[in-house]
């Protein structure tokens, strides 16, 4: 029972970091990169490096979705919690690499 619910919880955390992939993605490929741009230029803040590469190579990006959905579906037959681990890591890193590009750090006001 325990490892079942174990394996259902990995399952949710994969499944909700697939949907807040997908909807960077989305919004990356719908005009949210001209808004963050314009945003920026008012703050006289240039893209960085790179943010350009993730927002030039976004349609490759849609693979880290879909390997965490694969992962969600495989949650349930991994029994090693290396696996297991590997899994959530990869879902929250992949996560982390497609939100750092949104990241300015000259937008911050030095006091």
């Amino acid at each position: 029972m325990k490892s079942k619910l174990v394996s259902l919880c990995i399952a949710l955390l994969l499944f909700l970091l697939a949907l807040v992939q997908g909807y960077f993605i989305y919004a990356v490929q719908h005009g949210f990169v001209t808004s963050l741009n314009q945003t920026w230029n008012s703050f006289g803040v240039s893209q960085s490096g790179y943010s350009q590469f993730v927002f030039n190579t976004i349609a490759w990006w849609w693979i880290l979705p879909v390997l965490c959905l694969v992962f969600v579906l495989s949650a349930f037959r991994v029994r090693k919690k290396r696996y297991r681990a590997f899994m959530v890591a990869f879902g929250l890193f992949g996560t982390i690499a497609l939100y750092a590009s949104a990241y300015a750090p000259s937008l911050f006001i030095t006091i």
